[in-house]
């Protein structure tokens, strides 16, 4: 297990600390990433596949030898992740167990909104019926754009055409032999189309957005067009997508099998697919929403599909105390706690985490309390290893969370800049404005 001891003392004291018995806080598997990277495509938040050669995994090669004689590859360390929360905010993280705040919620919460899946042809999709423009093409009819030109950027960009290289199709049971959830994604007018998996679409766009923007709830005409909420979202999404905000990153995407190997412990042997570290998903959690009041994303899927949703609150429901030996005997059946030796004290941690989930209502969803309808929650268990003053040095996913927890968590740094253009052509400035008439509007 990755001991986040160093970051204890190094943000602290600025020293580098290694320990004799457990493994040294840089070893294991990390994502190579900038501290704050740009939203696009290439990120690892992306919601379709990416080329992992751009962040790719380094693994070091010293291993976690332990009391027992057990060696184990680290985890992805915890440390490079706690650096970019540092960074960001400016101060060291508060990592001691018993002053970190127990359950926050979201405010105000996040929105539900669609994904705008890429087999759907994503905002080119006729949502409200075959009779109603698309978000698109709303767009382009009232901001004087060739419509056809930006229908096929927005299917260039993450719709159907984005996928050409993918099997063709004429219906879904084209797909079925693929195995991998694709359905036949067909541009409106066509007979043949490309296999696309569902999962495939722009949540890492819409999940930020419903954090940072206000929620369109009504609505608004501009240059003779109706732009109903739910067409906003999509607009909003889509410029989110475009390349123009920030993002703070942490864990590592996984992008293995969905059933993986397993240690003796129960635990996946892919590093990455091990990640989230527990203990810095409850120093993060904590700090970032309990302490700074800012709303987070997690990837809720540990395997190779990514769900980005934007979380609502977290509730700490469970707190245990045991002495490693104890623990070791309790969770892994063994007499010497095998993973970090550092640790003076284990918890046992019950937390419930709450997120919201798409949807495809339009109308305002959150102040109506429609939102309850979308929002979905785990409960995760976890081990928190713990040094003599009771401070978070490391941690292990127990129970069902060992395959059932986050795989990665980020938030977006700001808003986009006000006079943003992103590549298929929509302008921020103008969507700005149709979510604040919509926001402000009574309906």
């Amino acid at each position: 297990m990755v001991s986040l001891t160093a970051i204890l003392l190094g943000y602290i004291a600025l020293t580098s600390l290694r320990s004799t018995d457990a493994a040294p806080l840089d070893d294991g598997v990390f994502m190579q990433i900038d501290s704050v990277s740009v939203l696009n495509h290439d990120s690892p938040v992306f919601s379709g596949p990416i080329n992992l050669d751009l962040h790719p995994l380094q693994v070091m090669d010293t291993a976690n030898a332990t009391d027992d004689g057990d060696i184990h590859v680290n985890e992805v360390p915890a440390a490079a992740d706690l650096a970019r929360l540092n960074d960001f905010f400016g101060q060291p993280m508060e990592v001691n167990v018993k002053n970190l705040v127990t359950s926050a919620t979201v405010a105000p919460v996040p929105w539900p909104s669609s994904y705008w899946p890429t087999f759907e042809d994503g905002i080119n999709y006729r949502w409200n019926g075959d009779d109603e423009p698309s978000p698109a093409e709303k767009y382009a009819r009232a901001f004087g754009l060739d419509e056809a030109a930006l229908l096929d950027a927005v299917s260039r960009s993450n719709g159907i055409l984005s996928q050409a290289g993918r099997p063709q199709c004429t219906s879904n049971s084209d797909c079925s032999s693929l195995g991998d959830g694709s359905r036949c994604g067909k541009r409106r007018g066509e007979t043949t189309g490309t296999c696309i998996p569902t999962w495939y679409g722009i949540c890492h766009a819409w999940a930020p957005a419903a954090v940072l923007e206000p929620e369109p709830r009504c609505p608004v005409m501009t240059n003779g067009v109706t732009f109903r909420p739910f067409d906003i979202k999509a607009l909003v999404t889509q410029i989110y997508d475009g390349g123009v905000i920030g993002l703070v990153f942490t864990g590592a995407r996984y992008d293995g099998p969905v059933n993986g190997p397993k240690d003796q412990y129960g635990r996946f042997t892919d590093a990455a697919y091990r990640d989230l570290n527990p203990g810095f998903f409850h120093i993060a959690f904590s700090n970032i929403l309990g302490k700074f009041k800012r709303g987070f994303i997690i990837d809720v899927n540990a395997g190779p599909q990514v769900w980005n949703q934007p979380v609502r609150s977290y509730q700490v429901l469970e707190q245990t105390m045991y002495t490693p030996a104890a623990a070791a005997r309790r969770y892994f059946n063994v007499n010497n706690y095998p993973f970090n030796n550092k640790a003076k004290s284990i918890q046992y941690v019950r937390t419930r985490v709450r997120w919201i989930v798409e949807a495809n209502e339009d109308g305002p969803l959150v102040d109506t309390g429609r939102v309850d309808s979308y929002t979905q929650q785990a409960e995760y268990t976890y081990l928190l290893e713990l040094d003599n003053a009771g401070n978070i040095i490391g941690g292990e996913w127990v129970g069902s969370s060992k395959a059932n927890h986050p795989d990665f968590l980020w938030f977006a740094t700001d808003r986009p800049n006000i006079d943003a253009t992103i590549g298929v052509g929509l302008r921020y400035k103008d969507v700005r404005a149709l979510i604040e008439q919509s926001a402000s509007a009574t309906c």
